[in-house]
């Protein structure tokens, strides 16, 4: 398939070739999956199998063709100039789509992946050419100073990002994908709207939701569970999931562009959720996390478009995340039927 003579391995300020890592033992429990997937990776199945983080549903194991997989990682790593001697970082579970791919990369390219544990709290990083990571995980290495000195590219992924934060003169990116894509399909830089596809994917619609087809990972017409409008056969506008749709009294609404609006007025630790209501079916209910004065709020919902205005608020102390780091919308408007004493009428 390929040799991994190249890439190299650090792992607690040490550099290991891929076949000198595979031999340590005793490891931490992150960096045995990181082994496993690797090795498995390196078998000689054709096959590699990839666990769906549950987002949409109860978690399932997909199955990649490997010829696949290296067309992706190939994809990204001409995208983002990464060659052989490039350094790249993991800060990712190795077990879901985004992790695994960051291995495949460093094996494919070449290149010295240094190792981090997964979490969301990152204080210190390696100055590396290439940084994957979740929208979280980056506001939080923002937040602690993190970037002060990097000059490497950003890629951003597995769920939406918090709009017009403060990057300087990072070089950010965000990613479209899923797993059943091995990773992702289409590419912008930080804050722009449209994203575009790398190359040989295209897209089209089906009653409002997008289709992929991209030879190269043997998908054709897969059909996504997002809205989005297409801008051209290879760019889009993504609107939200079709399953987190809101519907009030027959007006569907994507809570993901509500948080962006409302990010975009200067709210933080917030996302907009629902309520079951016996005129309107579902009412529109604002969580957060943060020390909100209850004036804030208001401010910044009545500059929304009136339809768009949730009616109440829902403090919670910590929202309920997915293991990929995804927010679970299923468990956070189960909390709000289950404790309504913590809501409060908005505005």
């Amino acid at each position: 398939m390929t040799t991994f003579e190249h890439t190299r391995i650090v792992f607690q300020h040490k550099e290991y070739s891929v076949e000198d890592f595979l031999s340590l033992k005793k490891v931490p429990n992150w960096v045995e999956i990181i082994q496993n997937q690797l090795v498995e990776f390196a078998s000689d199945s054709d096959e590699m199998a990839f666990q769906t983080s549950g987002s949409t549903g109860a978690p399932k194991t997909i199955f990649h063709k490997k010829k696949y997989l290296i067309a992706s990682a190939r994809r990204t790593l001409d995208f983002f100039n990464l060659k052989t001697g490039s350094s790249a970082l993991l800060i990712l579970p190795a077990q879901y789509t985004g992790g695994a791919m960051m291995l495949i990369r460093a094996l494919v390219g070449g290149l010295t992946l240094y190792l981090v544990e997964p979490k969301l709290s990152i204080k210190e990083v390696p100055l590396v050419d290439f940084l994957p990571c979740t929208p979280a995980q980056f506001l939080s290495m923002l937040e602690n100073g993190v970037f002060n000195d990097f000059t490497g590219q950003i890629l951003l992924g597995g769920a939406p990002s918090q709009k017009r934060l403060s990057v300087g003169s990072l070089r950010v990116y965000e990613g479209y994908g899923m797993t059943e894509t091995a990773s992702h399909i289409a590419l912008k830089s930080y804050g722009e709207e449209e994203f575009k596809a790398v190359e040989g994917v295209h897209f089209t619609l089906a009653k409002g939701a997008l289709l992929i087809t991209a030879s190269h990972l043997g998908v054709h017409q897969l059909k996504t569970n997002d809205a989005a409008e297409l801008t051209s056969a290879t760019s889009f506008k993504l609107l939200g999931r079709l399953d987190d749709v809101i519907n009030s009294g027959g007006v569907k609404m994507h809570p993901s562009k509500i948080e962006s609006d409302l990010h975009n007025l200067g709210l933080k630790d917030i996302c907009i959720s629902s309520r079951e209501n016996e005129q309107l079916g579902e009412q529109l209910v604002l969580v957060h996390t943060g020390q909100f004065k209850e004036l804030e709020l208001s401010n910044a919902v009545s500059s929304l478009p009136r339809i768009q205005r949730p009616k109440w608020y829902f403090s919670i102390e910590k929202l309920p995340i997915l293991a990929s780091g995804k927010l679970d919308r299923k468990e956070l408007r189960g909390l709000i039927q289950e404790f309504p004493h913590l809501l409060s009428p908005l505005g």
